[in-house]
Formats: C-alpha cells, structure tokens, sequence
C-alpha cells in the first residue's frame, strides 16, 4: 500500500453539529494547505443548508434519501458536480445522506 493512501472509517467518526439546524456532518479529509475537504452531510427531514458559494467548485453524491438543489430533487446514487462559483441553498424534504468533496471551502451568502 501506498503512503500517500489514507483510509477513514467514516462509521467510526462522531457527528458534528454544523450552523444548520437539522443538518450534520462528519470530516473524512482535510487539507489545511489547500482547503480541500471530503465529509458526509446528514440532513434530517425538512432541513436546509445555509445559502453558500463554492469557488472551487463542489462535487456530491446522495448515498440515501431524497436532497433538493436548484428546484430539482436528487435521490439516492445520484451524482452532482457544481462549476466554480456556483451558489446553491440545497435541502431535503424527506432526509439525506451525501457524501461531499470540495477542491476550496465554501463562503456563506
């Protein structure tokens, strides 16, 4: 195996509130240099995220339940890549899991 791998199980890790009521997370990666980040979003029914900007980007995966992005609904196994500088306030009607990676950190709206 290769140093540079680095394995995470994300079971094991405790989740963390964020400012978001009904929405929490738990950290997978970080990179202080950089900024980039790999964490799994939980929404509870009816939660929403925080209007935000993403200029790297943003790429998700909705690994269950239902999320709600720019007046679409994306279910489970759904993959979503957001362009640099794109802006969103995603929610989720039923509940969701999502697994997020971000090349630079968000900048709240």
């Amino acid at each position: 195996m290769s140093a540079a791998s680095l394995f995470v199980d994300g079971g094991s890790l405790e989740w963390r509130p964020t400012p978001c009521a009904g929405v929490r997370w738990k950290k997978l990666y970080f990179d202080a240099a950089s900024g980039e980040s790999a964490v799994l979003l939980e929404f509870a029914p009816g939660a929403a995220y925080d209007a935000h900007r993403h200029p790297g980007g943003e790429t998700y995966l909705v690994l269950a339940g239902e999320l709600e992005d720019g007046g679409k609904r994306y279910g489970a196994h759904t993959y979503v890549r957001h362009a640099p500088g794109s802006a969103h306030r995603p929610s989720s009607p039923s509940g969701a899991l999502v697994f997020v990676t971000l090349p630079r950190p968000i900048e709240t709206l």
